[in-house]
C-alpha cells in the first residue's frame, strides 16, 4: 500500500480540497464510477478527503465507503497501475470539463450570494414535503416532483444537498429506491433496468394487497364463513402452510394492522383477525381497528359494504374501485420513473411535466 502514497503529490490530488463545491460536484458527478472515485478518495489527505465526499450523494458515498473498507482490509487487491489510470483519467477529465465550459475555477471573487445558496437550500427544505407514492394522489405527485426537479437545477453547487434532501423526503420504498437509482453512478441501460425491476416488484405486492383487501370485502358483503376467507386468502401464497397459520394464529392477534410496510403475509393475518371480529360483534368493533389503517381501498370498501345492500352493486363497486387503484398506482410508477430520468438526465422540468400530464387530464404549467 506504501507505494501508492507517491501518487498523491506527483498528481497533486490534493488541490481537489482547494476547489469550490460547484466543481468538485462536477467532477464527481455519476459519469464517475463509484470505483474510480474510490481509488482517488484512498489517495488523498483527510481533510481533501472529506471535503470530496461532502460533494457526493450519501447513496454512492455509501457504496464508495465500502469498496475503500474492502480495500484497507484487504478483501480486495487493487494494483498499483489502476490508482495511477484513476489519476489520469481524473486529470483528463478536468481538463476536459474545463475546455467545455462545464467548470470554471473563480478567478476573482463572486458576489457572497451567487456562491452561498444556503438560504435557498433552507427554503427548499421548509417548502417540500414527505412524499409517498401510495397515499399523494396524482396531483400532488406531479407538483412533488417538479418542485424537487427545478430546486436540483436551480441551488448552485448544492445539487448533492439537494439529492440527499429529497431521498429523506420520499417514505415509500418504491419511490426512494428509484430515486436513489437515479442518482447514482449507473449507465442509462443499467438504471433501465434496475427501474423495471422495481416497477414490476412493486407492482406485484401491490396488486397482492388489493386482492387480499378484496377477499376480505367480499367475505363481508355476502356474508362468507371465516374458513372461506382463509382459503381465498391463502390461495395468493405459494406457501401452502398460510391456511393453517390463518386459522391457528389470525385469533391470537391482539392488534390487527393494514399498513403499506407490512409483508402480505401479515396483512392476510390481520384481515383474518378482523374477519373473526365482524363476526364476533359487527362492522363497529372493526370500524374502530382500521381507523389508523392507511389504505385507502380498505376505508372506502368498508363503507361501501356497509351501507349499499343491494349485494350484486356491492360486489360490482368494490371489484370496479379495486381496478381503478390498481390503474392509478400503475400511472403513478411510470410518473415517478419519468421524474427521476429527467432529474438523472438533467432535463427541464418543462419537459418532464409534459411527460407525466401526459398520462393523466392534468395540465401543469411552470
Amino acid at each position: 500500500m506504501s507505494n501508492i502514497t507517491i501518487l498523491n503529490a506527483k498528481y497533486k490530488l490534493d488541490s481537489l480540497g482547494l476547489l469550490p463545491d460547484f466543481c468538485l460536484q462536477e467532477i464527481f458527478n455519476r459519469e464517475v464510477s463509484n470505483a474510480s472515485v474510490a481509488k482517488i478518495i484512498i489517495l488523498l489527505s483527510e481533510d481533501s478527503k472529506k471535503k470530496v465526499l461532502q460533494n457526493i450523494n450519501k447513496i454512492r458515498v455509501k457504496k464508495i465507503n465500502i469498496i475503500i473498507d474492502k480495500f484497507y482490509k484487504k478483501a480486495i487487491n487493487i494494483p498499483f497501475t489502476r490508482f495511477e489510470k484513476s489519476c489520469e483519467d481524473l486529470l483528463e477529465r478536468v481538463q476536459e470539463l474545463k475546455e467545455d465550459g462545464r467548470i470554471r475555477i473563480p478567478e476573482v471573487i463572486f458576489d457572497e450570494s451567487f456562491l452561498n445558496s444556503a438560504h435557498e437550500l433552507d427554503n427548499f427544505s421548509d417548502n417540500l414535503p414527505r412524499f409517498n407514492c401510495y397515499h399523494n394522489d396524482l396531483h400532488d405527485l406531479i407538483s412533488w416532483w417538479n418542485l424537487a426537479a427545478k430546486n436540483i437545477k436551480s441551488l448552485f453547487g448544492k445539487r448533492v444537498q439537494a439529492e440527499n434532501l429529497i431521498l429523506e423526503r420520499l417514505e415509500d420504498e418504491f419511490s426512494s429506491n428509484i430515486f436513489a437509482y437515479a442518482i447514482d453512478a449507473l449507465n442509462k441501460n443499467e438504471f433501465a433496468d434496475k427501474a423495471e425491476e422495481l416497477r414490476s416488484a412493486a407492482l406485484r405486492d401491490f396488486e397482492l394487497r388489493l386482492n387480499l383487501i378484496k377477499e376480505f370485502l367480499m367475505s363481508l358483503i355476502t356474508k362468507t364463513s371465516k374458513r372461506d376467507l382463509a382459503t381465498r386468502l391463502a390461495s395468493y401464497f405459494d406457501n401452502d402452510e398460510i391456511q393453517n397459520q390463518l386459522i391457528k394464529n389470525g385469533p391470537l392477534l391482539l392488534l390487527p394492522a393494514i399498513k403499506d410496510k407490512l409483508p402480505a403475509e401479515d396483512i392476510a393475518m390481520s384481515l383474518y383477525k378482523l374477519k373473526l371480529m365482524y363476526d364476533e360483534s359487527g362492522f363497529e368493533e372493526i370500524v374502530k381497528h382500521t381507523t389508523p389503517s392507511n389504505s385507502y381501498f380498505l376505508v372506502k370498501g368498508l363503507s361501501i359494504s356497509s351501507t349499499i345492500t343491494n349485494q350484486k352493486y356491492a360486489e360490482k363497486i368494490i371489484v370496479e374501485r379495486k381496478k381503478s387503484i390498481f390503474e392509478d398506482f400503475k400511472i403513478k410508477q411510470k410518473m415517478i420513473i419519468d421524474a427521476a430520468t429527467c432529474i438523472r438526465e438533467n432535463i427541464s422540468s418543462y419537459v418532464m411535466l409534459e411527460l407525466m400530464a401526459s398520462y393523466t387530464v392534468y395540465d401543469f404549467e411552470e
